[in-house]
């Protein structure tokens, strides 16, 4: 009994931590502050919750959704927080980095979508956005090219 009540001590406290990240970090890009977006969060991530972003998107995503379930003890509710900070870094991110940002974040959203026991609009729709812009950086790619 006493150790369930850590781990969702744990759990709670990690989607509060996550939960603080995503606001500052949906402020600082309603306020325009879109150049220190990586940076803050960035920081955050580490300090708050030893991840690092960098290596975050290049793991694997059988190994990124591994790592964030037994290493850092992420519920599907926390896969769905880190995932829409990534789709927020992703849309201010430079071209070049927009779609591996936006590609972790939606392999972040099916995974959790797959494996939640509930049904979120919100969720199915974030998912459909992120793959329209996917495809429409996958577009502009070519037409640059």
């Amino acid at each position: 009994m006493r150790q369930d009540d850590y781990f969702l001590k744990q759990i709670d406290m990690l989607g509060r931590i996550l939960g603080k990240i995503l606001s500052n970090l949906l402020k600082l890009n309603k306020e325009g502050e879109i150049n220190g977006c990586f940076e803050i969060t960035s920081q955050a991530l580490k300090d708050e919750l030893n991840l690092n972003i960098n290596e975050i998107l290049q793991l694997e995503n059988k190994i990124l959704i591994n790592f964030l379930q037994t290493e850092k003890k992420f519920t599907n509710e926390n896969l769905e927080q880190i995932a829409e900070i990534l789709f927020v870094l992703g849309i201010e991110a430079a071209m070049e980095n927009r779609i591996t940002f936006l590609e972790k974040s939606l392999t972040l959203y099916e995974y959790a979508n797959e494996n939640s026991i509930s049904y979120s609009l919100k969720r199915i729709g974030r998912i459909k956005e992120i793959r329209s812009e996917i495809n429409r950086v996958h577009l502009k790619c070519i037409k640059i090219n």
